[in-house]
């Protein structure tokens, strides 16, 4: 394995012995919106940067990622409006109609609809409209839509690891294995459930299938 620092630099090269586990993780899924170009926005990489805490924020993405930042700021102080046909679209719909409960009692503004277009307004603010014709205004705009597998640039295909065409994330088995020998793949490279608790899950299996005799499963069913 070689591994550089992504400057340019001298690349480190370590030789494993008994396996390889890649964990490369997930970056956010770009907002695919007309005029969003033109506006400044967040993801969750970049609002635990900000310095002061938004007056309105427009989240966009009812996922967990969306939910628990909306439910944050709302608690913070912000003035909340979270935009998505559904909360939690993968699970129950008695566990959507649950989470927009609790987020109205904590005063998030709900929009049911999708995200259609968006305009920069003045003082950096911006306008939202949405599939049902409503316009959401305010002064930060989180993008929540999901996150994308990352695989790019580790000369997977060289090897000979495979991408599922599912999730778009490194293929791997109930075992973690790839289509290589001796190559496991963990967490949200996957592709699979992205959650925190479950890559590190997945980690600690997919080293010890490696390291251990006997081998466990890793893939929630």
């Amino acid at each position: 394995v070689s591994v550089s620092s992504g400057g340019g630099g001298t690349a480190t090269v370590y030789e494993a012995t008994k396996g390889v586990v890649l964990a490369t993780g997930a970056r956010p899924r770009p907002l695919d919106i007309r005029g969003i170009a033109s506006v400044p926005h967040l993801t969750y990489e970049g609002i635990f940067s900000l310095d002061t805490l938004p007056e309105r924020l427009t989240v966009v993405g009812g996922g967990p990622v969306g939910c628990e930042l909306a439910q944050a700021f709302a608690r913070l102080g912000s003035s909340v409006t979270l935009v998505a046909p559904r909360l939690l679209p993968g699970h129950e719909p008695e566990a959507s109609d649950d989470l927009a409960a609790a987020l109205r009692a904590d005063g998030v503004a709900l929009v049911a609809a999708r995200a259609a277009a968006v305009e920069a307004r003045a003082g950096g603010g911006h306008a939202l409209t949405c599939s049902d014709g409503s316009v959401v205004e305010g002064t930060a705009l989180l993008s929540a839509v999901g996150r994308v597998p990352v695989t790019e640039g580790l000369g997977l295909s060289a090897l000979g690891v495979e991408l599922s065409a599912a999730t778009a994330g490194i293929a791997v088995d109930a075992k973690l294995r790839t289509t290589v020998k001796g190559v496991y793949a963990a967490g949200d490279c996957t592709g699979d459930q992205q959650y925190t608790h479950y890559a590190g899950f997945q980690g600690a299996i997919a080293a010890r299938n490696i390291l251990l005799p006997l081998s466990d499963q890793g893939v929630a069913t």
